[in-house]
């Protein structure tokens, strides 16, 4: 069936039109030379840029396109402080480095929170909703019971839930169990950009839009408007790694994601589907998110394959989705829908360190609202002379070469393995 569209339906991005991504110059002529030349204008850069221009360096920020174009923009605006294991398996399969990883997530919420609430906060709909995480099948919820006793063990506030509490959280009899975890948020992702951007030019930073970096040097970058020397240079593009950085892009898989947004929902469909008003998602690997706006529009995401998809088609396969999960939206009609992509490593883990003659920070696999931001901040330390964060030490392994090959069978595998966890109901 056919998503029935409203009347001003759009291929775009909803969070634009509050936030429009700015379509200037930006900061006048490319400087001859800086302290540092950050690659990249989302979360991660601007982080950086703004901490590096605090500190006392001169800092130029260059992107191929408009700021923020990319998934900064265009994500779900979910806050989720996550790693793809909980503290206690993390612990088990890295030892330190593992507990150290997991407080490195806990402190980029804490930092996060921090730019978005007290008399300073970014304007940008930030709300504490909690997550709501769906298991598909009895593979998964064992999975999530585990998370629970992981989380309970820090302290987290953390809870299986099934049965009536599981009723409590979501009107769809879709899913056996879920776990609910009360550190996690929602905010509007455009307007956190722009507050970032704003942030980064009162610090001094300059931001150079529309500008591609060609290449990396051992004194600078080459751009398609000249050289700028540097004594340091970060890569801050996260899925968006060009030919510019031949080692890193190796490393890093731009998959990607996919979302639409129905129209303002009434307030006792909100109160159907989800109650609790929290982020939701579930366990499959090609996975499905979603939660209210601050309008109340059902914003649902999530990847048709690892095959290249236009907007079109994911815009059928989300609309399908979402009315499987939640039946009482079978009438409500798709507003927007619009594409970007995510940075996927082989571990499912972030890096951050030393590649292609430069520092680099990313790879956090759909969850980078909180982390990337942080990565930023903290890559402007190191930067300075201070300790890199954790993922560094990861060994960063490399994707496959023949992308055109393993994709298709890599996502036959996990649709595989989805369908079995649903048939397997707990």
């Amino acid at each position: 069936m056919t998503a029935p569209l409203a009347s001003g339906y759009r291929e775009s991005v909803l969070w634009h039109e509050a936030a429009p991504l700015d379509a200037g110059t930006g900061d006048g002529p490319l400087p001859a030379e800086v302290d540092v030349v950050v690659v990249g204008s989302g979360y991660c850069g601007l982080a950086a840029a703004t901490e590096l221009a605090r500190r006392g360096r001169s800092v130029a920020v260059l992107d191929r396109g408009p700021l923020g174009v990319g998934a900064s923009t265009r994500n779900g605006g979910m806050v989720l402080p996550e790693l793809k294991a909980g503290p206690r398996t993390l612990a088990t399969q890295h030892g330190d480095l593992g507990r150290r990883m997991f407080a490195a997530v806990d402190e980029a919420f804490d930092h996060l929170e921090a730019l978005v609430t007290g008399p300073d906060a970014i304007a940008c709909d930030y709300v504490r909703t909690g997550r709501l995480e769906l298991a598909s099948g009895a593979t998964s919820a064992a999975a999530l019971r585990r998370a629970a006793d992981e989380l309970e063990e820090v302290g987290h506030g953390a809870r299986y839930v099934t049965g009536a509490d599981l009723a409590a959280e979501i009107g769809s009899t879709t899913y056996p169990a879920g776990l609910v975890v009360e550190r996690s948020g929602g905010l509007q992702p455009a307007r956190f950009h722009a507050g970032l951007v704003a942030r980064a030019r009162a610090a001094g930073a300059t931001l150079h839009p529309h500008r591609a970096v060609t290449a990396v040097r051992a004194d600078g970058v080459d751009t398609d408007a000249g050289t700028i020397r540097a004594g340091d240079v970060l890569l801050a593009v996260n899925g968006h790694v060009d030919a510019a950085a031949p080692d890193l892009r190796r490393r890093t898989l731009p998959m990607g994601s996919f979302i639409v947004a129905t129209e303002p929902l009434t307030a006792e469909q909100q109160a159907a589907v989800l109650p609790t008003g929290r982020m939701a998602y579930d366990t499959r690997n090609l996975l499905s998110y979603w939660r209210l706006d601050a309008d109340g529009r059902m914003v649902f995401g999530g990847r048709r394959s690892l095959r290249r998809t236009t907007v079109r088609q994911a815009r059928e396969v989300l609309r399908d989705r979402m009315v499987d999960v939640h039946p009482q939206l079978a009438e409500a009609r798709i507003e927007r829908a619009w594409g970007g992509e995510v940075a996927i490593t082989r571990d499912r883990l972030p890096h951050c360190g030393r590649s292609d003659g430069a520092w680099y920070a990313g790879g956090c696999n759909g969850s980078g609202v909180a982390l990337n931001t942080w990565l930023g901040h903290r890559m402007a330390g190191a930067i300075c002379g201070e300790e890199l964060p954790p993922f560094a030490e990861l060994p960063h392994p490399r994707v496959p070469p023949n992308r055109a090959v393993w994709l298709p069978i890599v996502s036959t595998a996990l649709r595989a393995q989805d369908r079995l966890d649903r048939i397997r109901r707990a």
